[in-house]
């Protein structure tokens, strides 16, 4: 029997999507918009044995006290890049179901999966921004029950564009052409929103298909993560909700029978590290603003900030009306948790969760951050991790120091298990 082993991937938005990455660089150009950062910090996951790097797509431009602007690259063009300077590492691109076209993406994805070798992953997302609607023709989104419903139809139709080369489809002919087998069929798919021909342009997938990640946390979201998703993204800020959601998803993938071994759990952690307690602790401080974090927080529970009394817990009328409008149902839903379960004050969340972003943070020394991992990955809360807010120099850190303890004992991989992502993720 094969040993399970941990899943980690490197959440690689913005340069690491740390707060400090603008700083980097001496040239004038900010970080977040050179190749070779980039690269250096996917060589250094891939040196790490990551599983993959992840992508995510913010699609409008905010700038208030509680959502910082956050300008970034086109994930799927940023990915694509990287595929050259890689050789195992998977690249995972997030595009949304609610503002693209099921065979643009068939075709967008498989293009990067032939290009990678094999290391394609699509995020599916529907999109819970507001602003990203005005951006795309719309004056609203669609009510969230409309967009799992479009959601649901979309990754059918990839995955049945996907499917319209069977194997063996592209041939050499004997006079120097491309001839093609009768393997390949158009789909003919007549759905509620999608009217699709087929087949697709593009020959089949290296390994079979792209790897899928999924983060819903609705109710809606979790069927539709439990039905398709390869990898399940989530927000947990305690050990015992993660565990709880862990076994929820587990059963979930049974009930559609799928193999719950098959689909893995990654909650999001932002890691501050260093070789001390006081250096980790250093290092967390110079991207603390309790202002931005406040405001942040009063965003989140989608209410003003004058109404959140820095040394009282939150009141249960906030935390009652930020559950029913929350804008993302996981982020949201983990500060609530909190909250009720331990009635703590702001200040002493915000000491918790001091930056901007929806994950748990952990700050600590390589043995503490390993112990933390051990702990939430052997206790099934967590198949692996998708470990974000980490500079090059914390990343390599991270894969000097950190990896070697997972790998003493026995939870991280020693060398890559094959050449494409599924071979990696899923074997």
């Amino acid at each position: 029997m094969i040993a399970r082993r941990m899943h980690l991937n490197f959440h690689g938005n913005w340069a690491g999507e740390h707060a400090g990455a603008w700083r980097v660089g001496e040239d004038g150009q900010t970080a977040k918009f050179q190749l070779d950062y980039y690269s250096a910090l996917a060589q250094a996951a891939e040196r790490g044995l990551f599983d993959g790097i992840f992508y995510a797509a913010g699609l409008a431009l905010h700038e208030s006290p509680g959502r910082p602007a956050t300008p970034g690259l086109d994930p799927v063009v940023l990915a694509a890049a990287l595929s050259a300077k890689t050789e195992r590492i998977g690249l995972a691109a997030t595009i949304s179901t609610t503002f693209n076209e099921p065979y643009n993406v068939a075709r967008t994805m498989l293009s990067l999966d032939h290009i990678s070798g094999g290391r394609a992953a699509w995020n599916v997302v529907t999109t819970y921004d507001e602003m990203a609607a005005l951006n795309f023709g719309m004056t609203q989104l669609p009510p969230k029950q409309l967009r799992y419903e479009r959601a649901d139809e979309f990754v059918e139709v990839v995955l049945q564009l996907w499917d319209s080369w069977g194997p063996g489809s592209l041939v050499p002919d004997p006079e120097g052409a491309v001839a093609f087998a009768p393997a390949i069929h158009p789909i003919n798919h007549h759905g509620r929103h999608f009217e699709v021909r087929g087949p697709l342009q593009t020959p089949r997938s290296p390994q079979g298909r792209p790897i899928l990640f999924q983060a819903g946390a609705s109710q809606e979201g979790k069927a539709f993560a439990a039905r398709v998703a390869d990898g399940i993204f989530c927000v947990a800020l305690n050990l015992e909700t993660c565990q709880a959601f862990y076994r929820e998803m587990k059963e979930l993938a049974r009930s559609f029978g799928r193999d719950p071994d098959k689909v893995h759990i990654l909650p999001g952690v932002y890691l501050y590290i260093g070789s001390t307690m006081e250096e980790a602790k250093k290092v967390l401080a110079e991207q603390s603003t309790t202002d931005d974090a406040l405001n942040q927080l009063a965003v989140r529970l989608t209410t003003d900030v004058g109404n959140l009394k820095v040394d009282e817990t939150v009141p249960d009328e906030i935390l009652d009306k930020a559950a029913i409008a929350a804008r993302s149902h996981g982020h949201t839903m983990a500060v609530i948790d909190v909250f009720r379960r331990e009635r703590i004050t702001v200040r002493e969340f915000l000491i918790r969760q001091p930056l901007r972003g929806p994950h748990r943070v952990f700050c600590g020394t390589p043995e503490l951050v390993a112990d933390s991992f051990a702990e939430w990955f052997t206790t099934r809360a967590a198949d692996g991790f998708n470990v974000g807010n980490l500079t090059l120099e914390g990343l390599n850190l991270f894969v000097d120091e950190v990896v070697p303890l997972l790998q003493k004992r026995g939870l991280h991989r020693r060398e890559y298990e094959g050449k494409t992502m599924r071979e990696i993720f899923t074997g």
